[in-house]
């Protein structure tokens, strides 16, 4: 009887914790309601170009690796952005820049850690968001997880094993 109580025991905490952890794994993303955590400046080569332009990042670690999280916030500076190309390793995405900043010929580039995976471009009416992620070593594969738009915004997850 102690063996059958055991096992209706952990079959009635599978049922409880199972859906739970689908319902935790398939959230929605949210868009922060803080400003964006980096901040790069524009070096603007001709036409009126914004100051600086931001991007939110985050970082989750578990165990084998870690998921970064990027949402780059163009509509300040552009209307709703789209994904225009998207390959194992490089994602570009393309929004109208505002009227302010159509002719703006410039970049930013975040290459606070020494790699500048994170990168805009302004240029023929046009903001441009690439990412291109670190070639893959043994040690250390990269692979895009999820490339979308987020209420007019570039999204992405990105995974690195360690």
């Amino acid at each position: 009887m102690t063996q059958f109580t055991t096992i209706l025991s952990l079959f009635l905490a599978l049922i409880v914790i199972a859906p739970t952890t689908t319902q935790a794994q398939a959230t929605k993303p949210v868009l922060p309601t803080t400003a964006p955590n980096t901040i790069l400046k524009v070096r603007g080569l001709r036409g009126n170009c914004p100051k600086t332009v931001g991007i939110w990042t985050s970082f989750r670690t578990y165990e084998g690796g870690g998921e970064h999280t990027v949402i780059a916030d163009t509509l300040p500076v552009a209307d709703r952005a789209k994904v225009v190309s998207y390959g194992q390793k490089l994602v570009d995405y393309k929004a109208p820049l505002k009227t302010t900043y159509a002719d703006c010929d410039g970049s930013a580039v975040d290459a606070g850690d020494g790699e500048d995976l994170y990168r805009f471009i302004f240029r023929d009416g046009n903001a441009f968001f690439r990412v291109v992620l670190p070639p893959d070593t043994d040690a250390n594969p990269s692979s895009f997880s999820n490339v979308s738009v987020l209420g007019g915004r570039p999204y992405l997850r990105w995974a690195i094993a360690d």
